[in-house]
This record gives structure tokens, C-alpha cells and sequence, in this order.
């Protein structure tokens, strides 16, 4: 009889399914049931485009040669409110990981939350609004009392007592973190959040779930406002090494940079694919929210074709703006160090919202 587990991923309860393929190999997938299917389709466009760039890595020798190549995993779309995605039975997600670790020090893992309001509130009820210095001031004492810097490192240890296992670990996840970071930036893609992020235990491989585009829901626009450009919080760049930052990590993201902004791969051909059939749901969804009078047909009006290029080209222009910044070079220095820097740095983090857990 075929075994059906529930498991508890992305967010939500799913069915595990195991499929074996021709080639007697048995693959895991999860039954997702979307309650919103626009968003699902959304998510979907990503892992298309991802999918896509792949090819290209794999024609450039400094990509290849450090194995970098984005993760993406196979999603197959059942009926409109089902589809089937790929799992690995070892992967969990990062908030998983910080939810062991707080079990295991005794604290719930929501006191940082909780005390980051409190803190707030405090703030507040004496009739002055939050500075930029208290907002600091909270991600320190979180980072002093409740979620430590090496908190990842703790848990990679145990996971990985063999020093071999532990440095293929680190080194997979490296590199993996470049991809993404980089993806997350140029594509202008939504905040990383933790339980975004899925950890491969068995190869250190790293996929995220529900990453779509940002988009502005006023103007269609990509939307470039966010204190840090991707996620490198103290615990992911303790657990790194200062070493790790500065050189894999680093070196990752200009080789994929520099790959990307070869004319010959036609990467802005792609994006215009990709981003075309964005704009047009955002059109639908825009109309739908504004109870836009339907046409004769019942449909909602189609949206006009010189808008539809003007914003993908907007879009466009805008992803390859950052994407040749970081493939060059001035005298040795790369934009890629200022990025780094400035996602590492407490200042950008103590602004981000307390959900996307800047001490994590």
C-alpha cells in the first residue's frame, strides 16, 4: 500500500506522497492545497525563472566550477486549487532550526517579539516615538539575553560533529546564501523570511518557498525600499565566518553577476517572458480589488497594450541597472562589499519588521 505521511512545511499541513519514477529512483511531493491561487501562480513564475537562468551557469566556467546553480524545485499543478511540489524528507526551515534551539535554552520562541513590542510600547506611553537608537538598542538586548549570534553555529555543530560533514556543510550553504541573496536583490524579489528559507540537511542546499516579485500594488512598479538587500543577519554570518562573508560568499555573487550580464545569454529577453505575464495579474488583481466595471464579455478589461510594455520595460531596466552595478569593478572594489556591508550592518537591521527576525 502506498504510505501517506502529514507533515508540516511552508507554513502549512501537507500530504507527502512517494513517487517512483522509470528510473527506479523514489521521489517525495507534497500535496499543497492553495487557498490563493493567484499568489501560488506568482511563486511559480520565480521558480520558472530561476529554472531558466540555470542554463546560463552552466555555460560559464566561474560558475560551474564553484557549483553554482539555483535550487529549484519541481511544481506540478494538479487542478486550480491543488499542485504536487518536490520535497526532501531532510530539509527543514530556518525558523524550524530557531525553534529547536529555543527549546533547548527554555525560552519560547516567541519572547522576542513580545519583548520587541514591549520595548515599543514602553517607548511610547512616555509620548515619544521610537528613535532610531532604541530600535538598535532592542536587537541588542534580544541578541544579548534571548537569541545569541551563534545560535546556527550551535545547531550545525550538533547536527555535523564530523569536521568534514560539518565544512561541506558550510561551504554548500555559502554558496547557496550568494544565489540567493543575489537572486533576492536583482530580481527585486519579497523579503527573505524565515520560514521562507529551506535547509537540505543531507547536502546543505537551499530552496525558498513563496518568493515573488515585489511589486508596488499602486503603480505596478518593482518596488526597491527595504533597509537591507537580502538576508545576511549576524547568526547566518557568525555561522559563515567573517573569512566565509568576504571570500565565498562574496566571490559567488560577482561570478553569477558578471555570467548574467553576458549579452550573448539574452538574460533581458527572459525577464520580459517572466514579467510580462506578472503585469498582467497585477492588471487583474488591481482591477478586481477596485470593482472596475467588467467588459460585454464579464471579463475584466484587457490592459493596454502600450502601459503593458512601458512597465515591463521599466522593470526591466531597473533588474539590469543592479544586475551590470554588481558585475563591475573599480579599482578592485565591487558594489557586492557594499551590499554585504550593509545587510550585515545593525543599523539597516534594527528597521526591519520584528516578524522577519533580524537577530536570527
Amino acid at each position: 500500500m502506498p504510505r501517506v505521511e502529514i507533515v508540516q512545511k511552508h507554513n502549512t499541513a501537507a500530504r507527502r506522497l512517494y513517487i517512483r519514477g522509470h528510473n527506479g529512483k523514489i521521489y517525495p511531493y507534497l500535496v499543497m492545497n492553495d487557498a490563493c491561487l493567484t499568489e501560488s501562480r506568482r511563486e511559480e513564475r520565480v521558480l520558472q525563472l530561476l529554472r531558466l537562468l540555470n542554463p546560463c551557469l552552466e555555460k560559464r566556467k566561474e560558475t560551474t566550477k564553484r557549483h553554482l546553480f539555483f535550487t529549484v524545485p519541481r511544481v506540478v499543478a494538479v487542478s486550480p486549487q491543488m499542485r504536487l511540489v518536490e520535497d526532501n524528507p531532510s530539509s527543514l526551515s530556518l525558523v524550524e532550526i530557531y525553534k529547536q534551539r529555543c527549546a533547548k535554552k527554555g525560552i519560547e520562541h516567541d519572547n522576542p517579539i513580545s519583548r520587541y513590542y514591549d520595548r515599543l510600547a514602553t517607548v511610547q506611553a512616555r509620548g515619544t516615538q521610537a528613535s532610531h537608537q532604541v530600535l538598535r538598542d532592542i536587537l541588542k538586548e534580544v541578541q544579548g539575553n534571548m537569541v545569541p549570534r551563534s545560535m546556527l553555529k550551535e545547531w550545525a555543530l550538533h547536527t555535523f560533529p564530523n569536521a568534514t560533514d560539518y565544512w561541506t556543510f558550510r561551504k554548500m550553504f555559502t554558496i547557496q546564501l550568494a544565489l540567493i541573496g543575489l537572486a533576492e536583490f536583482m530580481l527585486h524579489l519579497n523579503r527573505l523570511n524565515p520560514e521562507m528559507l529551506q535547509i537540505a540537511q543531507d547536502t546543505g542546499k537551499l530552496n525558498v518557498s513563496y518568493f515573488r516579485f515585489d511589486i508596488n500594488d499602486a503603480t505596478g512598479d518593482l518596488d526597491a525600499n527595504r533597509p537591507v538587500p537580502f538576508r545576511l543577519t549576524p547568526n547566518i554570518s557568525e555561522f559563515l565566518t567573517t573569512i566565509g562573508v568576504s571570500g565565498p560568499l562574496t566571490a559567488s555573487m560577482i561570478a553569477v553577476a558578471r555570467c548574467f550580464a553576458q549579452p550573448n545569454f539574452k538574460v533581458d529577453g527572459v525577464l520580459k517572458a517572466v514579467l510580462r505575464d506578472e503585469i498582467i495579474a497585477w492588471h487583474k488583481k488591481t482591477q478586481e480589488d477596485t470593482s472596475v466595471p467588467l467588459s460585454p464579455a464579464g471579463q475584466p478589461e484587457n490592459m493596454d497594450s502600450q502601459q503593458l510594455v512601458s512597465l515591463v520595460q521599466k522593470a526591466v531596466t531597473a533588474i539590469m541597472t543592479r544586475l551590470h552595478n554588481l558585475a563591475q569593478f573599480e579599482g578592485g572594489e565591487s558594489k557586492v562589499n557594499t551590499l554585504v556591508a550593509a545587510a550585515n550592518s545593525l543599523d539597516n537591521l534594527c528597521r526591519m519588521d520584528p516578524a522577519w527576525h533580524p537577530w536570527l
